[in-house]
């Protein structure tokens, strides 16, 4: 009897031990799951904290110093810098990096004092991209007046080359002056033209050329003794060698008048023939 008295207690002892491991799976589930809770509320937190404090830390943008009338021209004395928190930026906002550029643009609408200045604030045609960065090293860009026979009755493009030719002291004939000039801004485009600025009449030309040649063509245009060829631009670099501007004399011309004939005195003209 004592025999199956112990084992019945050996087997009642085991019992209560299994019941006693049963009861602590949850709670230690439970604890685990408590500690993974805490530490991705922890992350969470710290996340926010971040965002927050990244949000408010300051950053620079462009303002009006003073009130801005439509069409007027941004400048040092109308623009100022100004900090305010990053959550406040948007992309349209100018940022103080970009001040420069700004300056020598104009004003689409008016900006009342202390407002930003938004890229959508900017009058077009504005490039962000500097116009002295299209120079190429070693040249020098000048700008020259253009009348309707000097645009090409408007078709010349940025990015076009032509030759300058230069009037003869005595007025008859031109000879040559540069070849294969770079064509770099129409008026104040240096990139193709919108539609509408298509139909306008061009004012100005502006060209690549070298300090020397700057002051050949400097010289004949103040003297307005130029004139403009322009070329293909397949069609590049100086004439081969042997050929230039030579008189060639042009053939006589019959004119009548009433009845009565007359011949025009043959006249000198400039031409490119092969020497």
């Amino acid at each position: 009897m004592s025999f199956w008295k112990r084992k019945k207690e050996t087997a009642s002892s085991s019992g209560s031990w299994k019941n006693k491991v049963q009861g602590f799976f949850p709670l230690v589930a439970g604890m685990l799951l408590t500690l993974l809770a805490i530490l991705l509320a922890k992350q969470r937190i710290s996340a926010v904290e971040k965002e927050i404090l990244g949000k408010a830390a300051p950053t620079e943008i462009v303002v009006a110093a003073n009130p801005i009338p439509a069409g007027a021209m941004f400048s040092l004395e109308n623009l100022a810098k100004k900090s305010i928190p990053s959550g406040g930026k948007s992309r349209r906002n100018v940022p103080a990096t970009d001040f420069e550029l700004l300056l020598g643009a104009r004003a689409k609408m008016e900006i009342s004092k202390g407002e930003p200045v938004l890229w959508t604030d900017v009058e077009e045609p504005f490039e962000v991209d500097q116009f002295s960065l299209t120079i190429p090293k070693g040249r020098r860009a000048i700008t020259i007046d253009a009348d309707t026979r000097a645009s090409f009755s408007g078709l010349i493009r940025p990015g076009d080359h032509v030759d300058i030719l230069r009037e003869k002291n005595d007025g008859k004939g031109y000879v040559p002056l540069l070849f294969d000039v770079p064509v770099i801004a129409v008026d104040r485009h240096f990139l193709p033209p919108s539609a509408e600025e298509e139909e306008k009449e061009i004012g100005t030309l502006t060209v690549s050329v070298t300090t020397d040649e700057g002051i050949l063509l400097s010289g004949a245009a103040r003297e307005g003794k130029i004139s403009w060829l322009l070329r293909n631009p397949d069609d590049r670099g100086r004439p081969p060698n042997g050929q230039g501007l030579r008189a060639i004399p042009s053939s006589p011309v019959e004119i009548w008048k009433a009845g009565i004939r007359e011949q025009k005195t043959p006249m000198l003209i400039e031409a490119w023939e092969p020497e």
